[in-house]
């Protein structure tokens, strides 16, 4: 699954764009978006480059046995 963004969070700094190697993110209206959910590497380093805590991955259950 591709990352989840909490909009109400976000401050529009665009860092998780910068950082993300596949080049997947844009930005929306409100907050970056997932461009190509399907290309993503679920690498995390749009997570680590936001230091506010908008980005989150929510993984299905059969994936994390």
């Amino acid at each position: 699954m591709p990352p989840v963004f909490d909009e109400t969070k976000c401050i529009r700094c665009q860092k998780c764009l910068a950082s993300c190697p596949g080049y997947i993110l844009e930005m929306g209206e409100n907050a970056p978006r997932v461009a190509f959910p399907d290309e993503c590497w679920h690498c995390g380093c749009c997570r680590v480059a936001c230091g506010r805590g908008v980005i989150s991955f929510e993984f299905p259950l059969h994936t994390l046995l």
